[in-house]
């Protein structure tokens, strides 16, 4: 996965390996925070790991998922268009994924 584009990783999320889906989605956290640090808009990452965090059955992946949406903490800022629809997934997510979307939610609000 190392080199691949971002488009390339986005389709990865929806890749039926797990494994396949959660590199997918530490990598696209890796390339969050160049973003965020950068400066430049993020949308194009976060909306995808949102919609894919929605649809996640597995506990690994959604906590990947989870913790790259977390960087929007730490190096960026928490757009609002993703606090309803992680609102609405947060109640069937696994501890472990429930835990860094609750940070992101609280961060600014």
């Amino acid at each position: 996965m190392v080199g691949a584009s971002p488009g390339e990783l986005l389709a990865w999320l929806v890749d039926e390996e797990p494994h396949v889906r959660g590199l997918a989605a530490a990598y696209l956290g890796d390339r969050l925070v160049q973003d965020c640090r950068a400066g430049l808009e993020a949308s194009s990452v976060v909306m995808p790991l949102v919609e894919a965090l929605s649809r996640e059955t597995d506990p690994a992946v959604q906590e990947e998922i989870a913790h790259s949406l977390g960087y929007l903490v730490e190096y960026g800022t928490v757009p609002r268009s993703i606090v309803q629809p992680l609102r609405e997934c947060l109640p069937r997510l696994h501890a472990g994924a429930a835990e860094h979307v609750n940070d992101v939610l609280e961060a600014d609000w």
